[in-house]
């Protein structure tokens, strides 16, 4: 008995112990914030503060060393993101994940980064003194130091990562990759080009007409099977977003009040860029400080200069323009040559370059890049429609010049007012990006900046083009005036919400714009009276949950019934909906019914006529969302009739039908008592992290899941995909809330979905998640006095 106790305490010793070792080395893999460290070749010594949220505030005599202490600061917290973002954007995680990441990496490689990176190295950084070839080269050797002598995360132990020294090359194949914002063009274009031409024009303008003009005419000879092929890759690729590392961007708010509707005096500047949730948060907050260059900016990870910012004179905020820039062309391939597309009256050889794809545990794949004068073919990077007929090309503004992304943001961070602002972000090409602008001086402004195509008149950029005619192809550029732009507009305010730009006199401009749900709102809340906004109240603008539009569209759902129709229990899903304001908080019922009912009706009305490869793609169109209520409105649409049986069904019978059904569904899911149908329950968020799909340890890494407010399209916009489920796990939103009053700048107010630190074990890993779910915030500390008093860590670089 003794002997079998001394095993059993043995046992305990030895799993305690161990455990406590485990502990221990994870416990010294956090970064140390307090060390005194030598940087070969640093001039000056540079101090770096640590605020209580791991922020840090660098301190440097000059800008090379400013930039390679933030290289060495950057990776410290977040070198494991940077090699995701780069495996990610140049299609090499296969190596560390294997097969299932090789859709991935297939696409991407088609896509072509890094041979466009080498194009933008040879012409935009070909002066080797210009300033932001300076920075961008100490900040990539800052990184490396790092690599060399920091301590290496627990994700490359675990997933088997050797550690490599970044390049330039690098760092532009990830600008690049944050440049991938058109994957709504694919499901838009093979929609809209699936309807016109299967179903035909009548069937198209009731749910897809997206211009308040009729200038843009449909053309009608399509190939129908290249919308199939495309809806196809559209719904891989939707898939494959869900999993990425990074996320691409979706769209985001932001809006200027000026001076003389603020109580400082001085324009107010708000902004919340939405983008899909991940783990670490897609912005890295800094603040960069010398003689000749401050800013406090948010990076995007393997980036030397801040997206978004401010310094003590100016900041700006960004949203996405949603310009179209991409088209997709079938190509017509040469029946006795598949290595030649038809080009007017000639044979066009296709250019091929080989990619060499390594598959962990497996052979490597070869992948043959193909390229046509209108752009990379799709067809080889997804499953299934490798070798189809008519192969389609992606022509995509970014692949037309080198990029400028570095030599624009770093322009913009030395901005000191309206004027400079301008002129730094005139050379941008894709994305397209909107910029508002507010300075000291009490300038407000706003830029959609980013190369506009000048497209054939007859051309409907909604729908596959045909690339053997030369007729669809672009005919030049518009000049940088004639983007949307204003300064110091008389309403005393601005904003951009994803929605439709104004026409500056040459036509409007084609694009993805979403519905004006959250424009209308926030043209109701700062367009008013008032003139003594603070940041405190333009807070409760940021995370306003309620949609002025959705009571409209109930009403247009129960237009034309009798309470006599309806079952008791569809009477009582119209009583919930009708005293509905169009709030998403919480204790909120009446969303969990509304997208439930409008899910219905959309299965109903459209299933039958798409099928279910077009229908995941029709539910998250962009145009489908803006014509929603027109449709529901159209008593002749001929979607109401399901096409699949022998009678002729009319909106009445499908809406009464998806009343009943919404009903009996939530009663399945979430119980007899309608009270308990709480938005809190069905609407949630988790930050997952590349490694939270790991059996056991990945619940460490991931944030979440955490019930949250907001909808669909709200201000507060936490947007999720509607299926059968009922349930709406958010998919993207707000990456951050921030919002700055230039009468004083250096009170700053801004939140992180989760944190700063891109370490579990840090205390700064989730920090902020249940604040940013509450509509919280903290400062953005840029005076060193109140640093100081918030201090948590303090390097020093020495040479």
């Amino acid at each position: 008995m003794k002997t079998f106790k001394k095993i059993i305490f043995f046992a305990l010793g030895f799993i305690i112990l161990l455990a406590a070792s485990i502990y221990g080395y994870l416990a010294y893999l956090k970064p140390d914030l307090n060390a005194n460290l030598s940087l070969p070749g640093l001039k000056s010594e540079v101090e770096v503060l640590y605020d209580n949220h791991g922020i840090p505030h660098i301190y440097a005599q000059n800008e090379e060393d400013l930039f390679y202490s933030f290289g060495y600061v950057h990776a410290q917290d977040r070198l494991f993101q940077m090699e995701v973002l780069r495996r990610l954007a140049d299609g090499r995680l296969s190596e560390l994940f294997g097969e299932p990441a090789l859709e991935s990496d297939k696409f991407f490689r088609t896509l072509s980064f890094r041979e466009h990176a080498k194009l933008t190295l040879a012409t935009t950084y070909k002066d080797p003194n210009s300033p932001f070839v300076k920075a961008a080269k100490a900040y990539i050797k800052g990184i490396n130091q790092y690599i060399k002598n920091g301590k290496t995360p627990i994700e490359f132990t675990i997933a088997g990562i050797p550690k490599t020294e970044f390049t330039l090359e690098d760092m532009e194949i990830i600008v690049g990759y944050m440049g991938y914002t058109f994957v709504g063009a694919f499901g838009s274009e093979a929609v809209s080009t699936d309807i016109m031409n299967r179903l035909g024009p009548d069937y198209f303008k009731d749910v897809l007409t997206a211009w308040p003009d009729s200038n843009y005419k449909i053309p009608v000879q399509r190939s129908a099977l290249a919308a199939k092929n495309l809806a196809m890759m559209h719904n891989q690729l939707t898939k494959m977003n869900q999993d990425l590392a990074f996320p691409p961007f979706h769209g985001s708010n932001g809006w200027v009040i000026s001076g003389k509707k603020t109580k400082s005096g001085k324009p107010i500047l708000a902004n919340d860029t939405h983008i899909a949730f991940s783990q670490p948060s897609v912005w890295y907050e800094a603040h960069l400080e010398c003689p000749t260059f401050k800013i406090y900016g948010n990076f995007l990870a393997g980036t030397p200069v801040p997206a978004l910012g401010h310094n003590d004179q100016g900041g700006w905020g960004l949203t996405m323009f949603e310009n179209d820039d991409a088209d997709f062309f079938k190509e017509t391939l040469n029946p006795a040559n598949p290595n030649q597309v038809k080009y007017k009256d000639t044979w066009e050889n296709i250019k091929i370059r080989k990619e060499i794809i390594k598959v962990k545990d497996k052979s490597d794949v070869v992948l043959e890049v193909k390229k046509t004068r209108h752009g990379y073919l799709l067809n080889g990077a997804f499953k299934n429609i490798e070798t189809i007929k008519d192969p389609i090309a992606l022509w995509w503004v970014y692949h037309q010049f080198p990029s400028q992304h570095l030599n624009v943001f770093y322009n913009i961070c030395k901005s000191k007012n309206a004027a400079d602002m301008a002129k730094a972000v005139a050379p941008l090409t894709s994305p397209g990006l909107n910029f508002m602008w507010a300075d000291t001086q009490g300038n407000i402004a706003w830029w959609a900046a980013g190369k506009l195509p000048i497209r054939p008149k007859h051309v409907n950029p909604q729908v596959i083009l045909d690339g053997s005619t030369g007729l669809d192809d672009p005919r030049g550029w518009y000049d940088f005036k004639l983007n949307p732009q204003i300064l110091n507009p008389e309403r005393g305010a601005l904003y951009t919400a994803n929605n439709q730009p104004d026409d500056m006199g040459n036509g409007l401009v084609p694009g993805y714009y979403v519905p004006a749900n959250r424009a209308k709102r926030i043209e109701e809340l700062i367009f008013t009276d008032k003139n003594d906004w603070t940041e405190e109240e333009v807070r409760k603008v940021i995370n306003d949950v309620k949609s002025s539009s959705y009571p409209s569209m109930i009403n247009s759902i129960f237009a034309g019934l009798n309470d006599t129709e309806l079952q008791t229990g569809g009477k009582e899903l119209k009583t919930i909906l009708n005293k509905w304001d169009g709030t998403h908080e919480l204790e909120n019922i009446e969303p969990t019914v509304f997208y439930k009912l409008l899910y219905n009706i959309y299965k109903l009305s459209f299933l039958d006529e798409l099928g279910p490869d077009v229908f995941t793609s029709f539910e998250h169109n962009f145009a489908m969302k803006r014509n929603t209520e027109f449709f529901l409105k159209n008593q002749n649409s001929k979607w109401w009739d399901n096409i699949k049986t022998n009678e002729k069904e009319t909106r009445k019978e499908i809406i009464l039908k998806a009343i009943n059904l919404t009903n009996k569904d939530l009663i399945t899911q979430l119980g007899n008592e309608k009270t308990q149908w709480k938005w809190g329950k069905v609407h949630t968020i988790e930050h997952k992290h590349p490694l939270g799909i790991v059996p056991v340890i990945g619940k460490w890494f991931n944030v979440g899941p955490i019930p949250v407010n907001g909808g669909r399209e709200t201000i507060n916009n936490l947007d999720f995909h509607m299926d059968s489920t009922g349930t709406y796990k958010v998919v993207y939103g707000p990456a951050l809330r921030r919002i700055i009053d230039f009468g004083n700048p250096e009170a700053a107010q801004s939140v992180n979905p989760t944190g700063q630190s891109g370490y579990f074990m840090s205390k700064r890993y989730d920090d902020q998640a249940e604040m940013f779910a509450k509509g919280g915030k903290r400062p953005e500390l840029t005076n060193r006095k109140d640093i100081e008093k918030m201090i948590y860590g303090k390097m020093t670089f020495r040479p």
